[in-house]
Formats: structure tokens, sequence, C-alpha cells
């Protein structure tokens, strides 16, 4: 009884180590396709959401930022920066709010599309400001004095959910038409 278990066990084990030795033997998964990189246009727009909210309050020149593709970028019928994709900015200047009902200052630059073909640049600059409290300041002065000068003014913010268009910088110019000139024009000496 004591051999039949054991020869049982050693069965079992050796059908437990052909089937390891098969599962580390199976060949590697091929590897995914990528398609060559299409063929960019420079000046192709593309629709950009802010992510997260970006303020003259909080950020400072040199902050990153990400944004998210709002619409599908088309180059030849196909779908080659799909919605979600990742896109990224900077801030370039950022001035808070100032004294006197100054307003906040905020401006960006577009930076690159995260593709799967790599980054592709963008171009484009935005800017806000924020809103002046002129009228806060004056209540301010007739109620309080000089003290009133110290009222300021709103931050200039990108809000989550806003929408930003950036334009594809690297790639082909694009085709234009041939001018046309009308036969019955006289040409200018």
């Amino acid at each position: 009884m004591l051999r039949a278990a054991l020869t049982a066990f050693l069965l079992c084990a050796n059908v437990t180590a052909a089937a390891q030795h098969a599962v580390t033997t199976a060949p590697p998964p091929a590897p995914a396709i990528v398609p060559p990189p299409p063929r960019w246009v420079q000046g192709t727009d593309v629709e950009l959401m802010v992510v997260r909210e970006v303020n003259s309050r909080s950020a400072k020149a040199g902050d990153r930022f990400r944004l998210r593709v709002n619409a599908p970028v088309l180059l030849d019928g196909a779908t080659v920066i799909p919605i979600g994709s990742s896109a990224w900015g900077e801030v370039i200047s950022a001035k808070g709010t100032g004294a006197a009902g100054g307003k906040g200052q905020l401006s960006l630059r577009l930076l690159h599309v995260d593709t799967a073909w790599g980054p592709v640049r963008l171009t484009g600059t935005k800017g806000a400001e924020g809103d002046a409290n002129t009228g806060g300041v004056i209540l301010g002065v007739l109620g309080f004095g000089l003290l009133g000068l110290l009222n300021k003014g709103g931050n200039a913010s990108f809000k989550a959910g806003d929408i930003i268009h950036a334009s594809i910088a690297d790639g082909e110019l694009p085709a234009v038409a041939p001018l046309e000139v009308s036969a019955a024009a006289p040409l200018a000496p």
C-alpha cells in the first residue's frame, strides 16, 4: 500500500514537472506591430481639454500640466490621435492679483501630444486675465480709507473642462490650391 501511494506521488510529481516545463517552454508572444508614423501636416487642429485647473494664484513659470485630447485627429481618413490621449503644456508666466484691484495674469504654451509613435510637437499659446475689482476698491476706500486699496482683483485661471486649440508644429506643409489667373485679365507690364 505504501508502495502504491509512493508510485502515485511520483507520477503526480512527474506530470506536474512536465506541465511546468511545457508552460515555460512556450514561445514568447509576438511584439505588437505599430504601423509606420503618419505624415503629419503642420497646422492640423488638435482640440484639447484642461484636466485640472491652472490658476495664477498657485502656478509659476515652468510648471507643466496635462491636457486631454477632446476630439480625434484624423489624417487621410484614419484616426491618428484618439480621444483621451495626453498632451502637455507649460506655464510661461503667472502673476497673482495685486492691491488696488489688480487682476491676475496667466500665460500658457502648448508643448506636445503623446501618440503611438512618440510625442508630436504642438504650437499655440493662451493667456487669461482675472477680473478687476475697481468697484470693490472704491467702496473699500470710502468705507475704510486707505485700507480699501488693499482689495485685490480676481485670479486668472483655466478651469478643468475648458477647451484649448493647438496646432501640430512638425510635418509637411499643408497642400495649397494653385493660383488661378483669369485669361481675360491683362497682365501688368
